[in-house]
């Protein structure tokens, strides 16, 4: 059962690695946490964000 969103931030860049939480905080919906990626992206323009699917 899908519950959310989580923002992960990738350390090396969009290559095969793993991707870190960069909170405890779930967004409901895809488009609540890719806002937030975009309002960090305009203070940190160079790190790579990614919303992943949290399930209970």
């Amino acid at each position: 059962m899908l519950i959310g969103f989580v923002l992960l931030v990738s350390a090396c860049g969009y290559d095969a690695c793993d991707a870190l939480p960069v909170s405890e905080h779930i967004y409901p919906t895809r488009y609540a946490c890719e806002q937030m990626a975009e309002r960090i992206l305009e203070r940190r323009p160079g790190v790579v964000l990614l919303c992943g699917e949290v399930y209970r």
